[in-house]
């Protein structure tokens, strides 16, 4: 962060030589630092993006193999009733289905708290995991273009810094070849 320098008169620098603030730096060093401060920002929102893709993705992945749990279990006809099975989640758990979604919020049919059910219960909740998983992808890429977004302007603070240091470097070479 910068810090707020003492003793600051705004527009005090106009007169003096070199445009250098009271605080001892100069007007480039200032929108340099701004510039730095800028990109440690947009890195820091783009690492928490990919985590939070990651943590989507893993989702997806679990509610997918949840879904192959649920059509390989689900009954051939409405008397038999079945266990909504288990499958291995990307941590390499074991995950009982039933369980699973409820602790994820998708809903899932039961009667008397039972882990089992019938082949309308098994339709049912394959329909709403089928559900869950068009919402998780559809905010997966309005994630997608948000990473888009901050990348651009991670970008275009890293140009802004180069352009910066080039016309900085220029003036330098300037003033040193007068000077001879």
């Amino acid at each position: 962060m910068i810090k707020a320098m003492s003793g600051y008169q705004p527009y005090a620098w106009a007169s003096s030589a070199g445009n250098v603030l009271p605080g001892g730096l100069s007007l480039s060093s200032i929108m340099m630092l701004v510039l730095m401060e800028r990109h440690d920002i947009y890195q820091n929102q783009i690492r928490s993006q990919y985590d939070d893709m990651q943590a989507r993705n893993n989702l997806l992945k679990d509610m997918n193999k949840a879904l192959a749990a649920l059509r390989t279990n689900r009954p051939t006809d409405e008397k038999t009733v079945r266990d909504y099975g288990t499958f291995v989640d990307s941590q390499g758990k074991t995950q009982d289905v039933f369980e699973w979604m409820q602790a994820n919020g998708i809903s899932i049919e039961t009667e008397k708290n039972d882990k089992r059910g019938v082949q309308s219960q098994f339709d049912a909740a394959i329909n709403n995991l089928k559900a869950a998983i068009d919402s998780a992808n559809s905010e997966g890429q309005m994630a997608l273009i948000f990473l888009q977004g901050l990348l651009d302007k991670l970008n275009q603070v890293a140009e802004l810094m180069s352009n910066l240091l080039s016309k900085d470097q220029k003036i330098k070479e300037m003033i040193i070849g007068n000077s001879r």
